[in-house]
């Protein structure tokens, strides 16, 4: 192995082993019945449920009809 393949293991090794963005993002509490939701890092989310499916919460793009701000690129697209 090149120091440059052992560089891109260990890197690549490393980035897996970091929390990702969903467990770093907090979902609202099982009582919670708001229709959107805003997590502690700012991002948006609406819910949604389908029949006989638990609840499920989606990024909002654009959330500016509720008084947010733009969404950012560290926020996972559904919790």
């Amino acid at each position: 192995m090149t120091n440059a393949t052992k560089f891109l293991a260990a890197a690549a090794l490393a980035v897996a082993s970091t929390t990702t963005v969903t467990e770093a993002q907090t979902r609202p509490s099982a009582g919670y019945q708001g229709q959107w939701f805003t997590s502690s890092d700012g991002c948006s989310y609406s819910r949604t449920q389908a029949p006989g499916y638990p609840v499920s919460w989606v990024l909002i793009q654009n959330p500016h009809h509720i008084n947010k701000p733009e969404v950012k690129d560290h926020c996972a697209n559904m919790l």
